[in-house]
């Protein structure tokens, strides 16, 4: 058995499966990193973009675009096991073709849970993610996703502000989205320092001012509210905080 290293990228999780192909029964785990603490040997895979496109295009050819966002929604989850999960549920595809996601196998089922928490909680960001007006006239929104969820949410937003400057942090992770005019890049981003205008501030109080009085205190029920907007995001939502 053997401890599969690569470089954390989409391409090179891409190339290990190319590479692993022939030892396929023998990948103990995928890791971004090597384990010091190991027992089993490590070898490091290193990215080749053409193995990548190879796998890409059968992947596309064979088990069609529907698989291939299976496996980019899965990279995006925060689960650690979630490499060896892709890994080897594309090497059952490959075997199989569609028929392979209908196993009862630990790594399938571990593959669909990725992509089933990664969709739920870009859903979920889509309505919950507050916008602030910087003075710039650009708009900001920050959050801490569990997952990785900003490639797949930013271009729902560009669409829906396609003549604004947008920006969108996953202070957690340190990757800001970018939208100009519709444009859309990922930025690396050690911090933020944002200067809100000069209606900002009031239009906040003026929304948490809507947001309790809206509210029906005989109907009130937190349980409920947490499954919509779990208590981790409540960092984030000017309704949820307390009054300064």
């Amino acid at each position: 058995m053997i401890d599969c290293v690569f470089d954390g990228s989409f391409n090179g999780l891409l190339t290990l499966v190319f590479d692993t192909w022939r030892i396929r029964d023998k990948v103990a785990s995928v890791i971004q990193e090597p384990d010091a603490g190991s027992l089993l040997p490590q070898r490091f895979y290193y990215t080749q973009d053409n193995k990548a496109s190879r796998v890409r295009e059968y992947i596309d050819n064979r088990m069609g675009e529907e698989f291939a966002f299976l496996v980019k929604a899965a990279f995006l989850s925060s689960r650690p096991e979630r490499f060896r999960a892709i890994v080897n549920t594309i090497h059952r595809a490959c075997e199989m073709g569609p028929k392979a996601l209908g196993l009862l196998e630990d790594d399938v089922l571990c593959f669909l849970d990725c992509h089933k928490e990664v969709t739920r909680e870009a859903h979920r960001f889509q309505g919950l993610l507050r916008l602030r007006e910087m003075a710039d006239g650009s708009l900001l929104a920050v959050f801490a996703p569990r997952h990785h969820v900003l490639p797949l949410i930013m271009p729902h937003f560009a669409d829906r502000f396609p003549g604004e400057n947008l920006i969108i942090y996953d202070e957690g992770r340190h990757i800001a989205g970018l939208s100009e005019k519709g444009v859309v890049n990922l930025a690396r981003v050690a911090g933020l320092q944002p200067q809100d205008s000069d209606g900002e501030r009031e239009l906040e109080e003026l929304w948490r001012v809507f947001f309790s009085r809206l509210a029906i205190k005989e109907r009130l029920n937190p349980r409920l509210q947490m499954q919509h907007m779990p208590r981790y995001t409540w960092k984030h939502l000017p309704e949820m905080r307390e009054t300064p």
